[in-house]
């Protein structure tokens, strides 16, 4: 026995020592690096990825089998890129464990891991060909890793279809004994950051955690966690977490020990603190009961303060039935110089096998404290009763909010949670919200956005309801009577059976939201009357007109209609604004964030309808086209006058062309009538196109006065404004036209007016006295007013005395020298229009080109003409036969004067003469008769004189003129007459004739 005993011991003994020489041999015989080439090759034929190992693998055979690699990489697939990396692995596995089909691991170390892994557009990633399976799966066996250490290392997430990236980095782990289905200790540490949403944040975890999916049991022990940096939309955001949690969620089974979360960090400025605390929560199938839960909430911006408190009393029950002496909270608050302060609480009672839960009577109350309310503040009472059941994903609410005499009151239904379907109804007697808001502050305007908003979210809400409100007040506002229909379907929001009173204005209609993504917004709205006064001050509209005639030269930047998406119409009975009132008023409105269109644009303005048609594109730097019809208009009603104080001293008024300069447009204008600057016209016809500073009206035509015009208007605004004016008029009645443009009525007839002038300056006055052109008239059947000529010569026996130098007269309106013919053409310069042909033909009086000149000042407005028209003789009943005695007489006429008050002048002694010479001549025989020829016409009028008298002059004595009937006067001594200064030769003879013509004509 001994023997067999020593015999079998030797042969295990060498057993052992063959199976010590085979490890031997093999461990000195097998270098595992001699394999790389083959490992390397067999991962490209077969992966089609480059793997790299750098260094040298280590082996071990006993006790356990084990690897110690060094640098080892893998690239992307069918690529040189790296897709992950290891600096360096070591694990090592037991070897009997493998024989009864246990992996049983020991330590496993990694570090300086990196992978990139990328999702595709198309959903694929950058792994999946490292997940096929080439082989049929071994057999299972049974996982055991005593641990796991991590060191340094990361890991990168792209989504190519949506731009999400996620990182981990200086990611470090430690764990304890790892086995399927049994609690681990963990230990990690690393930094992560992302885009979607916005994170960059440390994150530490510490605890016994288990993960059992198969039995969905789920716990961690002892946890310890703490999160910083930048998360949740705040900054430096601290997160920690500690307790036990331990839950199974299919059997609905939960035990929570000492949880406590909270949370702090900047929010929108706001330093916001939430704090959570559940000491203990057991839930089980016959049994649930909970400890007092509390909710915490405080919040600081700028000094403005609020705090919430939120307690779950004690629960007990059961799974089918759990109650709660009731949920509670209470707030306060201060904004300011108002303070808020409130209390609230309901019984609470549920079922966590069905998931219902329900507060019957959540009551409460607020007050509000604020100087800017009446009274000083004001009393909010608020109740609701909910029902929700998580199963069957409904809830069920109603509620009720009085605020001193306004109440509100509804209900709410919500079914399925994923896409909501909400029904509700909300009814009010009176909402005032001045008590509750307290006066409007007004504030600054924020820039408005050119992107459109973005309301995908309505896409999973479905919503149908109805508003009922008797009366809300808001401000200075008052909303009367408000009912509407809410409908949403995912596709549209709808807002139909619109019927509400806005102060005096009643509003019916619909509204539409859809293409929720870029919204679209229809409407179909009846106003029945709005007075734009109340809610817009004319004194702020002139301040801001101020405003911008102050601004820059840049076009007016509509960009914010790069957002809007619209298609409605809009009618209104009647506008007012100011002293203007519009009625029957409609708008159809398109835009689509690159056109903006009104089409038609329709309304009573006044005592004129207008149909227009209005576009702009290009909203940054707009472009405005137009079509626009007007039956009628007194533009003149609607012209400012201006209140520079220029124009109060010196009647000029000032230029302000700055508009054109940022004004981009084309489009045409037509007028059934129109009174401009009082000039009335007919069927005016308007183009226009204007850019860059430049404006071009041509046609510029019209009927006018019994005739036409046509012609162009050409403005340059971008220096000093310069004006190109071309107008050719036909048949143009000129008296009325002048009565109505410059208050003259001077000038009768009618006939053809051309104009081509150029001017510049920087207001009315500087215009006028820059012109410079040319100008032509040509009237027939006309009359020049406030002379009459040929009466004038008539009447002169009887309305003027000769020896009185009464030369001048000023305009009598009731007076008029008619012509058949008149013609003139004026060269214009510095405002000054100057002629020299003036033409005119009348029944007495003929004007030939070259016998008139002078200037019209424009800018001054001031006349200084010379005109000589020759006397015809007149056919009867044309002037009389007592003025064929003039016949071939020039009769110098002097114009002066303003436009508005011209004065004639007229050589009265020259038409005395003729009228002489003619009654001379009857009465006058023989040698006389040729001596007073002479005196009268251009002979020597000395010696004239002298045979009129009969005797020569004598230098000692003065005779007196001969009488009408030959007899002579008596002749004073030369010692007794009056010394008197010695006149020339012809001032004698002028005094003896105005002697002599004073007798023949019996003065």
């Amino acid at each position: 026995m001994k023997k067999l005993l020593k015999y079998s011991l030797f042969g295990l003994g060498g057993v052992i020592a063959l199976l010590l020489l085979a490890v031997a041999v093999i461990a000195a015989t097998f270098n595992p690096n001699d394999y790389k080439p083959l490992i390397v090759k067999l991962v490209q034929d077969k992966k089609e990825r480059t793997l790299n190992i750098e260094g040298d693998i280590k082996l071990a055979f006993w006790p356990k089998i084990g690897a110690n690699l060094g640098k080892v990489s893998i690239s992307e697939h069918k690529s040189d890129k790296e897709f992950a990396s290891i600096q360096s692995a070591q694990v090592a596995l037991a070897v009997l464990p493998l024989l009864k089909k246990q992996l049983v691991v020991d330590t496993i170390y990694i570090d300086g891991a990196k992978a990139n892994i990328i999702k595709y557009k198309d959903g694929t990633t950058n792994f999946d060909d490292l997940l096929s399976k080439d082989e049929e799966e071994s057999e299972e066996i049974k996982f055991d890793v005593d641990g796991v250490k991590v060191t340094n290392s990361a890991v990168a997430y792209t989504d190519e279809g949506t731009g999400a990236q996620y990182a981990l980095s200086k990611f470090n782990l430690t764990s304890g004994h790892i086995a399927l289905a049994e609690p681990i200790d963990l230990a990690t540490d690393f930094n992560v950051k992302a885009n979607q949403p916005a994170v960059n944040a440390d994150v530490k975890v510490k605890g016994n955690f288990l993960a059992d999916p198969e039995n969905k049991h789920f716990a961690a022990k002892g946890l310890d966690a703490a999160i910083s940096g930048d998360l949740l939309g705040g900054k430096a955001v601290s997160i920690t977490a500690s307790g036990d949690v331990d839950a199974k969620p299919e059997t609905r089974e939960f035990l929570v020990d000492s949880l406590k979360l909270a949370l702090a960090g900047q929010f929108s400025g706001a330093k916001i603190n939430l704090d959570l605390n559940a000491p203990a929560l057991v839930a089980k199938k016959d049994e649930v009961t909970s400890k007092k839960v509390t909710v915490s909430l405080a919040q600081d911006k700028t000094g403005d303060t609020f705090k919430a408190n939120l307690v779950l009393a004690d629960i007990k029950g059961s799974p089918k039935a759990l109650q709660s002496s009731g949920i509670s909270g209470d707030i306060s608050g201060t904004q300011g110089k108002r303070s808020i302060s409130g209390k609230f609480s309901s019984p609470f009672q549920g079922n966590l096998e069905n998931l219902i839960f329900d507060l019957p009577k959540l009551a409460g109350n607020v007050d509000i404290k604020d100087p800017s309310l009446p009274n000083g503040g004001a009393k909010v009472g608020f109740g609701l009763s909910l029902l929700a059941d998580a199963k069957q994903e409904h809830i069920n609410s109603k509620f009720n909010l009085s605020v001193d005499a306004t109440k509100l009151t509804g209900d709410i239904a919500v079914a399925s949670f994923k896409k909501p379907d909400v029904k509700f109804n909300i009814n009010a007697d009176t909402l005032d919200l001045n008590k509750l808001l307290g006066s409007s502050q007004p504030k600054k305007a924020e820039p408005a956005s050119d992107k459109p908003a973005d309301l995908s979210t309505l896409k999973n809400i479905l919503l149908d309801g109805k508003i009922n409100i008797g009366n809300l007040l808001y401000d200075k506002y008052h909303l009367s009577g408000l009912n509407v229909n809410v409908k949403a379907d995912g596709e549209k929001l709808a807002l139909s059976g619109l019927n509400v009173k806005l102060d005096d204005s009643r509003i019916k209609g619909s509204l539409g939201i859809s293409h929720f993504a870029r919204p679209l917004y229809t409407f179909d709205i009846d106003i029945d009357q709005v007075d734009v006064d109340r809610y817009v001050s004319t004194k702020d509209a002139k301040a801001e007109t101020k405003t911008a005639s102050k601004a820059d030269d840049k076009p007016l930047d509509l960009s914010a209609l790069k957002a809007l998406n619209a298609d409605g119409s809009l009618r209104i009975g009647s506008l007012k604004y100011g002293k203007t009132k519009a009625t029957n008023v409609r708008v159809d409105l398109k835009a689509d964030g690159q056109k903006l269109s009104l089409n038609p644009l329709a309304a009573k303005v006044d005592d004129s309808q207008v149909n227009a048609n209005i576009g702009i594109t290009r909203f940054n730097n707009p472009i405005y086209s137009f079509n626009l019809n007007i039956d009628k208009l007194d533009a003149d009603k609607y012209i400012t006058k201006s209140d520079q104080p220029a124009a109060k001293s010196s009647g000029d008024t000032p230029i302000d062309l700055s508009a054109l300069k940022k004004l981009n447009a084309s489009g045409e204008a037509k007028i059934g009538w129109l009174k401009l600057a009082n000039v009335k016209t007919q069927n005016v016809n308007i183009g226009l196109k204007a850019a860059d500073g430049i404006a071009t009206i041509s046609p510029f035509a019209a009927n006018l006065y019994q005739g036409s015009m046509d012609g162009s208007l050409k403005v340059d605004a971008r220096g000093t404004p310069s004006i190109t004016f071309k107008q050719d008029m036909k048949n143009i009645a000129i008296g009325p036209l002048l009565v109505d443009a410059i208050n003259n009525d001077m000038l009768d007839g009618k006939g053809t007016l051309n104009v081509d002038v150029t001017t510049s300056g920087n207001s009315v006055n500087a215009l006028k006295k820059a012109l410079a052109g040319k100008a032509a008239v040509n009237l027939a059947d006309g009359a020049i007013k406030g002379v009459d000529i040929a009466g004038t010569i008539r009447d002169i026996k009887t309305k003027v005395n000769l020896l009185k130098d009464k030369n001048s007269i000023g305009a009598d309106q009731k007076k008029k020298t008619d012509f058949s013919e008149l013609s003139a053409s004026f060269d214009i310069k510095n405002g000054v229009a100057h002629n020299e042909d003036l033409a005119m033909k009348a029944p007495i009086l003929r004007l030939a080109k070259g016998d008139s000149r002078g200037n019209i000042n424009i800018g001054n407005e001031t006349i200084d003409y010379l005109a000589k028209p020759t006397v015809v003789k007149s056919l009867k009943g044309q002037g009389g036969a007592d003025l064929d005695s003039l016949a071939g007489l020039s009769i110098p006429v002097k114009i002066t004067g303003t436009f508005s008050a011209p004065k004639y002048s007229m050589d009265f002694a020259g038409i005395g003469a003729a009228m002489a010479q003619n009654k001379l001549l009857d009465k006058v025989g023989g040698d006389k008769a040729t001596a007073v020829k002479e005196l009268i016409g251009g002979g020597d009028k000395a010696e004239a004189l002298k045979g009129l008298l009969g005797k020569k002059k004598s230098a000692e004595t003065t005779t007196a003129p001969a009488t009408t009937d030959g007899a002579a006067t008596n002749t004073a001594p030369a010692d007794t007459a009056p010394a008197e200064t010695p006149k020339t030769p012809e001032d004698a003879a002028k005094q003896k004739a105005g002697e002599a013509l004073k007798k023949l004509l019996k003065f």
